[in-house]
């Protein structure tokens, strides 16, 4: 019989994938459904970046690679690095994983020990309290203020700070809620982090796609990089969710504590993604700008069409692909004599009476909420926003 270690009861399942595989498998039934909790971009990876994956296979570019990734790549992300943020980084500083989330777990093995605490701004990516519980940490979740569009923490950001503190994540734009982070409040992040020797990990996953504001990393605020992790992605801007091609840069010493930490878990990442992911760094940008404006036209959309619709409360997204509407003031109502008291019967009173599948907020941290995604045709978020106000008026 197999025996799993006790970690296993610390870690939940993703919740996020769960609903996309139940949206998927109503849709493999032929239910008319209308996914709303889609975390990937829902364009093609550009044909020029797909164009160079088959010429590294034709070439014969299929064997292992350096494990902290090929050298033209690594060089194109120092480029990347400094012409979008004004960050100064050398190879030696710069490692290449299996997408963003392998990047910030190799981080978490390698900062965190037994008991050391991770402060993690919630609402959160489901994944982040998951990997700090991995390496045997505690996450301590520092909530986020809705009233101030949750660019900022309700209490000052120290005194969430213990002894025991190693680590903050940053998430900005985030995912759920879509907010950037307030100046301010960064300013604030970075002189604690300084004071009581704390590593900034900032996830920038979704920095090219932001709307009326420009992006600034957390490194490139004064005193930033000398305390800040830079954790980045091709899976959002350039559609390349299941190429898994994901970086860091930051200390050397950090760098080569993750590379050793990969090395042992799994080498190099995938070297025809690599290859391809030169191109898509140096190459044409104006397919990363197009999926950006898309996203911009269809923020809109859901904005003003979840704002009109009663008792749902809603913050207009500065970034990402993601809405997060408060429909808490539904809870305790019911329709045919089933309650909704929180988020997943939420949800699964939209999939049954409206056919449309959002994520539960409880994934994220705020059972109050749902994260409604618009990496979908403009035309299937309107569809599914009347079928929601719909279903609304079922309630009582």
């Amino acid at each position: 019989m197999v025996k799993l270690s006790d970690r296993m009861d610390k870690i939940q399942p993703s919740k996020t994938m769960a609903v996309m595989a139940l949206a998927k498998d109503l849709k493999a039934q032929g239910i008319d459904i209308v996914d709303l909790g889609a975390g990937e971009p829902d364009f093609p990876t550009p044909e020029y970046i797909r164009d160079l994956a088959t010429k590294a296979m034709a070439d014969g570019y299929t064997k292992y690679t350096k494990v902290d990734g090929i050298p033209e790549l690594k060089e194109a992300i120092a480029l990347k690095l400094k012409r979008d943020n004004d960050l100064n980084y050398s190879p030696e500083q710069i490692i290449v994983s299996c997408g963003a989330k392998h990047a910030i777990y190799n981080a978490m093995m390698a900062v965190v020990n037994e008991g050391d605490e991770v402060i993690i701004l919630s609402p959160y990516w489901v994944s982040f309290p998951e990997m700090v519980k991995m390496a045997d940490g505690e996450p301590v979740f520092a909530e986020l203020d809705p009233k101030a569009d949750y660019r900022r923490t309700l209490k000052p950001f120290e005194e969430y700070v213990t002894d025991r503190t190693v680590a903050v994540i940053l998430n900005s734009p985030s995912n759920p809620v879509g907010s950037l982070l307030d100046d301010d409040f960064i300013a604030e992040v970075i002189k604690t982090a300084r004071e009581k020797d704390l590593l900034i990990i900032s996830d920038e996953t979704y920095e090219r796609i932001t709307f009326e504001n420009k992006y600034k990393s957390i490194a490139a605020y004064e005193g930033g990089n000398e305390v800040t992790l830079t954790v980045n992605s091709m899976s959002k801007t350039y559609s390349m969710t299941g190429w898994r091609i994901g970086f860091a840069a930051g200390a050397e010493k950090l760098i080569k504590a993750m590379s050793k930490i990969q090395s042992q878990v799994t080498s190099n990442a995938n070297s025809i993604a690599q290859k391809a992911s030169v191109g898509a760094l140096n190459g044409d940008q104006s397919e990363a700008e197009m999926m950006r404006d898309k996203y911009w036209e269809r923020r809109d959309v859901v904005y003003e069409g979840l704002s009109n619709l009663p008792g749902i409360k809603v913050n207009k997204p500065e970034g990402s692909f993601f809405i997060f509407p408060d429909v808490s003031a539904h809870y305790g109502k019911s329709v045919n004599g089933k309650s909704i008291n929180g988020s997943v019967e939420f949800a699964e009173f939209l999939i049954e009476h409206a056919k449309v599948v959002v994520i539960p907020g409880v994934a994220f941290g705020s059972d109050n909420n749902v994260r409604i995604s618009f990496a979908v045709p403009k035309e299937e978020i309107e569809k599914g926003i009347e079928r929601i106000g719909e279903a609304l008026n079922l309630l009582n």
